[in-house]
């Protein structure tokens, strides 16, 4: 997973064309190498909840180094909502204490996608 493309790739086979929200976390070592997809939560039609101390918790357990954060909008419209910025920060923070680098939160919604690498959000 080297690059936003590839991410975007790998979680429009996956969600793109999903009708509930769901989000999923790529756990990565040092090198980027994708140790596991996992999902973190599964939502509704057009929200789900996630907590921080979950997805953190998933990158103790897989002893991940790095986090891309995943998730879907079913409405087509994949620009970030002001709650998915806010996760996105918290997370930031918090796995800069613990050590765990968030290198991207991507959105994809069927045939588009938003990346906040590659928009310069991170």
């Amino acid at each position: 997973l080297d690059s936003p493309r590839a991410v975007v790739a790998m979680a429009q086979a996956r969600l793109g064309f999903s009708q509930t929200e769901s989000f999923w976390v790529a756990l990565v070592d040092n090198k980027n190498r994708l140790l596991s997809f996992t999902k973190a939560a599964q939502g509704t039609v057009d929200q789900v909840s996630v907590h921080s101390r979950d997805v953190l918790a998933l990158a103790l357990e897989y002893k991940a180094s790095g986090l891309i954060l995943v998730h879907n909008h079913p409405g087509g419209d994949p620009n970030p909502s002001s709650q998915d910025r806010e996760l996105t920060s918290r997370l930031v923070k918090a796995g800069t204490e613990l050590g765990i680098r968030v290198l991207d939160h991507v959105i994809v919604a069927e045939e588009k996608s938003f990346s906040f690498q590659a928009k310069g959000l991170l």
